[in-house]
């Protein structure tokens, strides 16, 4: 997304990491090449929403925050001015120069140039005590963030950032509606989710086809201990998830003994994967590996 400014002389424009983190180079008026824009799905995200996202993180001054793919800096400077402090992990070089030219006076700014997926989060983790992580993240990589941040949330204060509203809905669903999948499940074992804030295509420029939004994930007390297999199990489950629980696990897992693990639980035998809590997959987990 990109933050555009007042369009006169002056005129800021900010890459926060829509769809993509990629270089941006500017016109001298501010603008991004459209030619690269339209190649990395780039769009314009009006100032008053970026202000209101940034001010959604319940951080406290002085402490820890690691942002993922801050581009040009678009909430990385409320965040800042905050008293916040933060850590931005960039893999675009360009956009790493830009950083720390813009935040060269702030002390509270540290910056890593690296692709996020290859970025040591456990030696960051143990360094900073229970920092925020935050971003607005690039699409296509979004869930895999997320699913590799879940284990160590415990390690923070929790997750808020933007992601595609799908894929919002998806992490923030509960058992029994249709967005309910693997997905939720594994985040659910880890965190408390909400969506805080939906954002449609009427804020950016171009509008784009999608609609996005921003959610608060923070660490579950319980979290699930989860054993070695079980998240590859749930997400077998969930492969044919219109089928019932004995059928959706195809060739991957001895169906007999997946129908007598649901009678030992005495579930109906109608039951689909849908249907169930992470706990109640845990158990059912554990009762299929005895």
């Amino acid at each position: 997304m990109i933050i555009l400014e007042n369009i006169d002389s002056n005129l800021q424009t900010f890459d926060v990491a829509h769809h993509t983190q990629a270089s941006t180079p500017f016109s001298i008026f501010g603008i991004m090449d459209r030619a690269r824009r339209r190649k990395f799905g780039q769009n314009f995200l009006d100032v008053e929403t970026a202000t209101a996202i940034a001010g959604d993180l319940p951080a406290e001054a002085d402490e820890f925050v690691l942002e993922i793919g801050p581009g040009h800096g678009a909430l990385t400077e409320h965040l800042l001015n905050r008293g916040l402090e933060l850590t931005a992990v960039e893999i675009d070089e360009q956009c790493v120069e830009v950083l720390k030219e813009k935040f060269k006076d702030y002390k509270n700014f540290n910056i890593v140039n690296i692709d996020f997926l290859k970025f040591d989060l456990q030696a960051f983790l143990d360094a900073h005590e229970k920092p925020w992580v935050t971003g607005n993240l690039p699409y296509n990589v979004s869930t895999a963030i997320i699913a590799g941040l879940m284990p160590r949330l415990h390690l923070t204060k929790g997750f808020m950032g933007m992601v595609q509203l799908e894929v919002a809905e998806r992490i923030c669903a509960a058992p029994c509606s249709s967005n309910y999948g693997s997905l939720s499940v594994l985040v659910s074992a880890f965190a408390n989710t909400q969506i805080l804030r939906k954002i449609g295509p009427e804020h950016f420029t171009p509008k784009p086809n999608v609609d996005s939004a921003t959610m608060l994930l923070t660490p579950r007390e319980d979290a699930i201990q989860a054993p070695d297999g079980f998240f590859d199990f749930v997400r077998t489950a969930f492969t044919q998830k219109r089928k019932t629980l004995a059928n959706s696990f195809g060739r991957n897992y001895d169906k007999k003994k997946i129908q007598a693990t649901i009678e030992l639980l005495d579930w109906p035998t109608t039951i689909r994967a849908e249907e169930l809590s992470p706990e109640q997959f845990l158990n059912f987990y554990k009762a299929f590996m005895q």
